[in-house]
């Protein structure tokens, strides 16, 4: 009677065995391996998969425990319901993957392998060249050695008082004091102002705070706009930034 029952019981298995693995789940190794078989449990960041080794006439089945360190990705069959195993539940067992939504299923997946890093925005935006100016107003043109290629954005930030003369004070915002010669007409007498290149007549109003688009290459240049510099004393302090776009 007991050998009876112990065929029953290994055919039970046997049976049990054949059903789960007549399809198979892919796992990929860490080393380039690759694994068919069935995934039945996760516990103790192990997974246990059972293998099929046997032929079409005579079926045998191998249990194999893998390190979750170990395990690339694994690709769970499709046709599979639910997660099979061959005792009692375990109690809090973490799940093997997220049930597919419904609406659109897909074949659950597990993936060891960190997503590709992004760029911060820090890192985005970090300018090309970052460098504070001293702008004497008595000065023609205050270089500031940067050279600028086309397209690239110019951002201008400035800040502090200079003297035009007879005691007439303003900031880089300029002041409406005439100036019928100025370099930019319509650009307050005194503003901070910009140009690229020596050759160039291009003048861009910068003012306290400014952004432009190079139209050309060349080194950039800062100034006053005003006519008669000569009586002009202070400076003002600008940080220049270069970025790509």
């Amino acid at each position: 009677m007991q050998t009876m029952l112990s065929r029953i019981i290994t055919a039970t298995l046997l049976f049990s065995l054949t059903t789960i693995l007549v399809s198979a789940d892919t796992i990929k190794l860490k080393n380039g391996s690759v694994i068919k078989g069935k995934v039945t449990t996760y516990n103790d960041r192990e997974f246990t998969v059972y293998l099929d080794i046997g032929t079409s006439s005579k079926r045998s089945t191998s249990r194999l425990v893998l390190a979750v360190e170990d395990v690339e990705s694994i690709q769970f069959d499709g046709n599979d319901a639910t997660s099979a195993t061959l005792s009692n539940p375990i109690e809090n067992r973490e799940p093997l993957a997220k049930e597919p939504a419904k609406s659109a299923p897909t074949n659950p997946t597990f993936s060891n392998t960190p997503p590709p890093s992004q760029p911060t925005a820090t890192q985005a935006d970090a300018p090309l060249t970052d460098k504070t100016i001293s702008v004497v107003a008595a000065a023609d043109w205050t270089s500031t050695e940067i050279r600028v290629k086309k397209g690239q954005r110019v951002s201008i930030s400035a800040s502090g008082q200079i003297d035009l003369g007879t005691g007439r004070r303003t900031g880089p915002e300029g002041t409406t004091i005439p100036d019928p010669k100025k370099l930019i007409a319509n650009s307050p007498t005194g503003a901070l102002i910009a140009v690229i290149g020596d050759d160039n007549d291009d003048f861009i109003s910068v003012g306290p705070q400014s952004s432009f688009i190079a139209e050309r290459e060349g080194i950039l240049f800062l100034s006053v706009n005003e006519t008669n510099l000569r009586d002009n004393s202070g400076s003002f302090v600008a940080r220049v930034r270069v970025f790509t776009k």
